[in-house]
Formats: structure tokens, sequence, C-alpha cells
């Protein structure tokens, strides 16, 4: 994807290139607002409101709603997105993921609103059943879409060397100054972030889960968990950030929850709170997670 210019790439074009891997829409996605941020949950079960249509993930540092038109997401070929792997071979034999580019593995379905500020997606590949639940708040200047992703193997038999991945293309300033170019860095393992260096608009990508994980930056937008896990950080450029998560083995049956979600901010200080996003404590008390804890890693058997 990335040997396409992506100011070069409408929407109809787009949909010519997938071809047959591009599952159509089933139904309406759901936008989450509040004054700071205002996104829409796909029929991918990912970030943005399907393609390219607004809204993607927008932000107001003034906390009135007046979001303005320098979206994260949807200028061009929106990348905003999840991926599994996993079998038995290193890395995993298997491989699954949905993007809002329209990539859907496990299928398309309409998102439920639970709230103007939160909603819940559910997929199925057939091995796998996968949720997504996306909550909005703030903390102090900063501004968080916290996910919960839930994992199942629904097969008679253990999968080993699950690995998870979400990752974003972020491009605040190409609606406002026409540039898909951020600076980009990697804090930690726990938080990767693009800056828009004219607009300075930041978001970040974290997790303080429990089950191993390594944030990074990819220049070719890849779509491999081990690729992020072996310590990925290709610097500035027009180029993805994201966080992966070295699940392990789920036996039959077996449910894994994980943690995780973006930061926004006017500026990158903004966006990571001096240096990194609230502790998972201090956001489960602003009430992100929507059953429990949404950053403790949860083991139960269905």
């Amino acid at each position: 994807m990335k040997s396409f210019k992506k100011n070069h790439i409408t929407a109809s074009i787009l949909l010519a290139m997938l071809g047959a891997y591009a599952l159509p829409a089933s139904a309406t996605p759901v936008v989450l607002q509040n004054g700071y941020v205002q996104a829409g949950v796909s029929d991918y079960g990912t970030l943005g409101s399907d393609g390219n249509t607004p809204p993607g993930i927008l932000f107001d540092k003034t906390g009135t709603g007046a979001y303005g038109i320098n979206d994260f997401l949807t200028p061009g070929s929106p990348f905003e997105g999840f991926y599994l792997s996993y079998g038995t071979a290193a890395g995993g034999s298997g491989f699954a993921g949905n993007n809002n580019t329209g990539t859907s593995n496990f299928g398309t379905a309409s998102p439920t609103s639970l709230s103007a500020t939160s909603a819940m997606w559910t997929g199925s590949n057939g091995i796998l059943n996968l949720t997504n639940t996306y909550s909005l708040t703030t903390f102090g200047g900063q501004s968080v879409i916290a996910i919960q992703t839930t994992i199942t193997n629904t097969t008679t038999s253990a999968l080993s060397n699950v690995d998870f991945l979400r990752t974003l293309d972020p491009d605040p300033d190409v609606n406002a100054y026409g540039s898909y170019y951020t600076t980009n860095s990697v804090l930690s393992k726990d938080q990767a972030c693009g800056t828009g260096p004219s607009s300075g608009q930041t978001i970040c990508v974290y997790s303080f889960d429990s089950v191993a994980h390594n944030a990074g930056v990819s220049a070719s937008w890849t779509t491999s968990p081990a690729s992020y896990l072996a310590g990925l950080n290709d610097g500035n450029g027009d180029y993805a950030i994201g966080v992966a998560f070295d699940i392990g083995t789920l036996a039959a049956g077996q449910t894994m929850t994980i943690g995780y979600g973006y930061s926004l901010g006017a500026t990158k200080s903004d966006a990571t709170g001096g240096g990194t996003v609230p502790e998972p404590a201090s956001l489960a008390l602003l009430g992100l997670s929507l059953g429990g804890l949404a950053l403790t890693r949860r083991r139960r058997k269905v």
C-alpha cells in the first residue's frame, strides 16, 4: 500500500484496488463524541466511519466540540486496524485482521452504541472471536480513547504463538496543511506517538497491560505483530504507530482481554501528560472500562 501516494488515492480508486478483498460495509457506523474528541467506530470494528468517510478521529483542545478539520484518520486512505497472528510456527502460521481501508477477515457488523461516548463491536474469523469496546474520557490535558479487546479461541484445540497488533497511520496536518508527514517517537515499550509538525496535534498509542507488549513506529505500515514486538522504530515520516501484544497460548475456549488506547493532545506534551499517559488505576477510576478494569489482563474459561 505504501507504494502509492495517499494524496492520489480517491475512495473509488481504493475500492478498485481492493476489489474482491474489500467486503461491503453491512450497516451504519457509530459516532462517539465528547467536548474533546469525535471518533467513528466502523463496521470493521476499527476507528473511523468506513473508508475515508468522516469522522475518523477529530480533536478539539478547547473541549467545546469545535473539532475543526484536522482529522487524524480520514485523509487519503485511512489506516487504523487490528491484526492477529497465531499457530504452531514461531510468529504464527495463521493471520487475520480488520482495517478501515477494507480488510475484513473478522467480517463486518454494525457496532453497538452503549452511550454517547462508548460503543462495542464483535466479529469472528471462525477460529477466534474478537470484541472491541471503545470509551472516550479526559484526564487533565489528555483526551483518551480507551480500548478493551477480548479474544476467544472458539476451536477445540489450543492456539499457540498468539500475537495481537493495533496500529494507526496518523495524518493530523493533511486537511489544513497538505502534509502527511509526522514527527514520530517511541517513548517506551508502552507508548509511541505521531505529531503533526505544523499543527502540533499529537496522538499516542499506549498500553500498561500486564501482557507483554511493545510500541513502535513503522515506515511500511506493517501489519505484523512480530515486527513491533521486535522493537520497530523507523523514525519520522508518513509512518504508522502501533502497539503489539505477545499473548502466547490460548487454550480451547479460553478468553483473553487486553487494554490499551490512544491519547490525544494539542501538543506532544499534552498527549503524553508530560511523558506518559495516566496510570491504569487512575483511568479505571474515571470509568474507562465498561466491564471492570479496562487496562488489566484477565483470563477465564468460556
